[in-house]
């Protein structure tokens, strides 16, 4: 028993030396006063120097606080952390049982090459973090970094910021606005949540959840975001986008808007690569081109745009397959289509068709050359076959190897047919809108010229014509087409197929 009491003895003795040791201890001042009326209370005057737990504390002067095993510091305030961690301020009041420091006045926190500048900080030492809530600035050698409220772990080197955040990168003067952010001092990563501009000299990005990399210049973006730059937009459910590369990814109800052309285009997903000035966007596209007479619009499952600087840099549209094209005064139809910018010539394959009032064209290949967006001609190659609808449901033919139609105002004035021409054309009383009959006429090359009214006005035959003309009387079925007849009609495409779930002009 005698054994176990000395036992105890020695144990709280021990217990009581190590409780000694972790007090809040003075190790220099050159005044050391009482407080009258405050016996645990000890005033420090001049080149004042505390310690507890491997943080020295310096000092103008101070009040000690042995019952609370606190410290209270006043002028050139200066604590320097067991991880080398330096904090200075006006005055310090710092808790040795929580290790707690509250700095007031002119705060300064530095760690490695790591700057924080704010009037109020509160640095939990034992933790290594330092939190303030009236506003703060964050500096190092490549970046500045202000907002409302931080907080800072000098052992993972990560800051939390919220409130009017802003980050600038002191290199390429990159900003970023934000309500959210954390940044990783090593990984030089920042993650941003809520309302988020990143700013940069190649171009703007929107976005409200993501994460951005300062040194590489790659961010990740989910939610709605936006990318912008002098050239393109880049709308998506979630992007990522590279800057040094100069490359963007879209993914999920991606808009893209090329500036230079007025050319609008969505779809499921999409990639830019801004050096190439080339873009190609996926799944049920659906584009758009805005003129000074009318809005052009494209349907096709992939749409591709090169437009490469320089005289000799490729400057394409392409779009397939299911290719469809709708602007009021013309439809089209086709599996493919390639628009070259350098020859303004729109080149469609693989059973092409073209519409327009109540004509049908259709050729194993059809090209059409344009002006400032406006048809010039088309070239209609192999089996080109043109239809025309009259007031009674009749159909006007006109066929031949190759056909070229030339335009004025967008109506076609002139159709010259060459090799095997045919043609069927029905005549008609027009103040009694009756049928006479029906003339037929077969050579190797014609010219039809027609009127403003986009009714044949006349036609030239060309290299021994055979014709025949057959009463109204006389007509049988087989007689009124010419082989290969199809009006597709029912294949027009529609203005309301061109519409995904945005707000698109009408």
């Amino acid at each position: 028993m005698k054994f176990f009491f000395l036992f105890l003895s020695i144990f709280t003795s021990f217990s009581l030396l190590a409780q000694e040791k972790e007090k809040v201890f003075l190790q220099k001042a050159e005044v050391l006063q009482k407080v009258p009326n405050q016996p645990n209370v000890r005033k420090l005057i001049k080149n004042v120097v505390v310690t507890h737990k491997g943080t020295t504390i310096y000092c103008d002067s101070a009040y000690l606080y042995e019952d609370k095993n606190a410290v209270d510091t006043f002028g050139k305030t200066r604590v320097v952390g067991e991880n080398g961690a330096v904090l200075t301020a006006k005055n310090t009041y710092y808790d040795g049982n929580s290790q707690t420091a509250k700095a007031r006045g002119d705060v300064v926190l530095v760690d490695d090459k790591m700057r924080l500048e704010t009037e109020n900080l509160d640095y939990q030492i034992q933790t290594g973090i330092a939190y303030y809530t009236n506003g703060g600035k964050l500096a190092d050698t490549e970046k500045t970094l202000t907002s409302q409220q931080g907080t800072y772990d000098t052992n993972s080197k990560i800051f939390y910021f919220t409130k009017d955040v802003v980050l600038i990168a002191k290199k390429d003067q990159q900003q970023i606005n934000t309500e959210n952010l954390t940044y990783h001092t090593i990984t030089k990563m920042t993650y941003f949540k809520g309302d988020t501009k990143i700013t940069s000299k190649d171009g703007v990005v929107n976005t409200k959840l993501g994460n951005y990399n300062t040194e590489t210049q790659v961010s990740e973006l989910q939610g709605r975001s936006k990318i912008e730059n002098e050239e393109y937009t880049l709308e998506g459910d979630s992007l990522y986008s590279d800057n040094k590369l100069g490359i963007g990814y879209g993914y999920g109800n991606v808009d893209i808007y090329s500036k230079k052309d007025s050319m609008f285009a969505q779809g499921d997903f999409a990639w830019v690569r801004r050096n190439e000035n080339e873009s190609k966007i996926y799944g049920d596209v659906i584009a758009y081109q805005i003129s000074s007479q009318d809005t052009l619009w494209i349907k096709a499952d992939t749409l591709h745009v090169i437009n490469q600087k320089g005289k000799d840099g490729k400057k394409m549209l392409l779009a397939y397959h299911h290719t469809r094209i709708y602007r009021k005064d013309f439809q089209a139809k086709c599996d493919s289509l390639a628009y070259n910018r350098a020859d303004s010539v729109m080149r469609m394959f693989r059973d092409p068709v073209l519409w327009g009032k109540k004509n049908q064209i259709t050729a194993d290949s059809i090209h059409i050359f344009l002006d400032k967006n406006e048809p010039l001609k088309a070239e209609f190659n192999h089996e080109a076959f043109m239809l025309s609808e009259d007031t009674l449901k009749n159909y006007n033919q006109l066929k031949g190897k190759r056909m070229t139609a030339f335009f004025k105002k967008r109506e076609i004035r002139t159709v010259e047919v060459r090799g095997n021409a045919q043609n069927i054309f029905f005549l008609l009383k027009e103040k009694e809108n009756k049928l006479i009959g029906m003339n037929r006429v077969d050579c190797s090359d014609m010219n039809v010229y027609f009127n403003p009214e986009n009714r044949i006005k006349k036609v030239a035959y060309l290299n021994k014509p055979e014709g025949s003309l057959t009463p109204k009387h006389e007509l049988q079925e087989p007689q009124k087409k010419i082989k290969n007849f199809k009006w597709r009609t029912d294949e027009i495409p529609k203005r309301s197929e061109f519409v995904r779930k945005y707000n698109i002009p009408k």
